[in-house]
C-alpha cells in the first residue's frame, strides 16, 4: 500500500546531495516500494527518523542516562509493537 506524500502546505527546500550507487539502488527501493518513486518523501521519512532520534537524546541527556545503542532501540521499538526481543519467564 503506498503512503500519502507529505502534508500540503509544507515548505520545502530543493537541494542536490551525492550518495554512492548503493545508497542511491536502497533509496529508490524504498520510494517505489512505499511512495510511488517519490525519492524525496525518503529523504522526509528519513529526517523524520532522526528527528525522533534527536528528541530521544535531548531526553536521555535531561535525565542523566546513557546514550541508547541500536540494538536497544530496536528492542524498545519490537516491544511497543507487541514483539517481544526476549522471552520472558511465567512465575
Amino acid at each position: 500500500m503506498q503512503r500519502s506524500r507529505r502534508p500540503r502546505g509544507t515548505n520545502s527546500r530543493k537541494i542536490s546531495i551525492s550518495v554512492s550507487e548503493a545508497d542511491l539502488r536502497l533509496l529508490s527501493a524504498r520510494a517505489e516500494r512505499a511512495y510511488g518513486g517519490n525519492v524525496s518523501a525518503v529523504i522526509h521519512e528519513l529526517a523524520a527518523t532522526l528527528r525522533r532520534q534527536e528528541a530521544t537524546d535531548r531526553l536521555l541527556d535531561l535525565l542523566g542516562g546513557d546514550a541508547v545503542t541500536d540494538a536497544e532501540m530496536d528492542a524498545v521499538r519490537s516491544e511497543l509493537a507487541g514483539r517481544s526481543s526476549k522471552r520472558r519467564r511465567v512465575a
